[in-house]
């Protein structure tokens, strides 16, 4: 009887593991290749955000997944790279439209509820005028918008 549990486990196992150890390839900026592309780098605190209308299917995922388009305000703290009298800019960027976990999910920006973080952002200036994340809308929040998590303001 032991056997065939051990039997049966390994099955599952070989079944059910492949399943859980899914990921998607991203390429692994560094903070030079950021700081060089970028138009504007800067620690700046979130003030606002409010949505746009747009829609879009995020890119470089496994699952298509919605998009909704979004405008976030921001006060400069410290201006890294870019115009030193940037005080307030437009960030523009996404949100999942559900918010299920989705295994390999984008990364995007979420901000909780009546909070005011700060963020090191790395940006590039759209046609517009308002900022776009410089590695991209669908992972944002893992290399080009970075909450710190400092008391400084």
């Amino acid at each position: 009887m032991s056997l065939m549990r051990i039997i049966l486990c390994s099955v599952l196992a070989v079944l059910v593991v492949p399943q859980l150890a899914t990921a998607r390839i991203l390429y692994t900026w560094t903070y030079r290749e950021m700081f060089d592309k970028a138009d504007l780098v800067i620690i700046a605190q979130y003030i606002s955000s409010k949505e746009t209308g747009e829609r879009i299917k995020l890119k470089d995922i496994d699952l298509p997944i919605d998009g909704i388009g979004m405008v976030s305000e921001f006060e400069g703290r410290l201006v890294l790279k870019g115009s030193k009298d940037t005080t307030k800019f437009t960030l523009h960027h996404y949100r999942v439209e559900h918010q299920e976990r989705y295994a390999n999910g984008p990364r995007v920006i979420q901000i909780a509820a009546n909070t005011h973080p700060t963020f090191l952002l790395f940006l590039i200036k759209e046609k517009d005028g308002k900022y776009a994340p410089v590695t991209g809308q669908t992972d944002p929040a893992i290399f080009s918008v970075l909450e710190l998590m400092g008391g400084a303001r």
